[in-house]
């Protein structure tokens, strides 16, 4: 399983609030309000295949709507090395660059070609709405 940079986005933001809440928790009548907004997609079942014949690469997935609105977007596709540094990215068309309803979860199937897949490590896949 590959450890995505929205996850690690979260964890962090996570642990920041946490450490702005214990900072002033002995002041509760000072305690600034923070907005904090879930995310709103969750990427499943996360997978590639290497074709090295064709130099190229297969992700495939599904991205469930946890919005609790319709959205629309696309994904970013991040080729990272065993080191975490990204190698190569590309963007596709989540659900054909259809809307898709709260609660819905729509398959992609994303391929580009790649340069040396000898070279990749894990892959990272980040959403953004339209």
């Amino acid at each position: 399983m590959t450890f995505s940079f929205f996850r690690l986005f979260l964890i962090l933001f996570g642990f920041a609030c946490m450490s702005t809440f214990t900072a002033h928790a002995e002041d509760s009548s000072q305690l600034q309000s923070i907005d904090i907004k879930p995310p709103f997609v969750v990427v499943e079942d996360l997978g590639a295949e290497m074709h090295t014949a064709s130099s190229t690469v297969t992700i495939t997935g599904r991205i469930k709507n946890t919005s609790r609105s319709i959205i629309r977007g696309y994904a970013t596709f991040y080729l990272l090395s065993l080191e975490g540094e990204e190698i190569y990215s590309f963007q596709e068309d989540v659900n054909g660059g259809k809307p898709f309803a709260d609660g819905e979860t729509v398959d992609f199937e994303a391929t580009s070609t790649v340069a040396d897949l000898t070279k990749i490590g894990s892959i990272s896949i980040d959403f953004t709405q339209e």
